[in-house]
């Protein structure tokens, strides 16, 4: 019965962010009115419903690092190491299941993902997940650093999509047991 709260509390934030659009509506797209219209209510309250305070604000998610509830990880990706010292996961994918499940930090909270795609565009993995219900969208740009018997390691970067364009993130990881 939870969720159908959070739905019911989301939908009453939408509705009411309707009727009066704060400034930065815009920095939620790619600045036309179209583009703003374009994305749904609910998208649009999640990203209001963060505590203020937050790096950018109203209008921005912020992939943070977070602690597996598993042990089954295929890949995980974290920032780029400063000082010989990696830094906690940012993304992971989980051995069984094709398309296997994923999950991210997200504001201090592991957010399941699922596969939307992988792609190649100028010699670099394009991997796009997404959660419908938080609701978010993710994408891995990856090219391969190292190959071994039973691994793959690689670097490049994360960002968040959609509900709105998140900062570039350069990670680093390995994918395999």
């Amino acid at each position: 019965m939870k969720p159908f709260y959070a739905l019911l509390a989301l939908t009453l934030a939408a509705s009411a962010a309707a009727c009066k659009p704060s400034p930065q509506t815009e920095s939620v797209s790619a600045g036309t009115p179209e583009a703003v219209a374009s994305h749904s209510p609910a998208v649009g309250a999640a990203t209001q419903t963060l505590p203020e305070g937050e790096p950018g604000g109203e209008d921005t998610l912020a992939l943070t690092p977070f602690e597996p509830t598993t042990v089954e990880i295929y890949c995980r990706f974290q920032r780029q190491a400063e000082n010989g010292e990696l830094g906690g996961a940012l993304f992971i994918t989980e051995i069984a299941g094709v398309p296997a499940p994923a999950a991210i930090g997200l504001e201090g909270q592991a957010v399941r993902l699922e596969e939307v795609s992988k792609t190649e565009q100028d010699g670099a993995a394009i991997w796009t997940y997404r959660n419908e219900e938080r609701p978010v969208e993710v994408q891995l740009t990856l090219t391969e650093t190292d190959e071994g018997f039973e691994y793959r390691a690689y670097e490049g970067t994360i960002r968040i999509m959609d509900p709105v364009q998140g900062d570039i993130i350069p990670i680093e990881g390995t994918c395999g047991v």
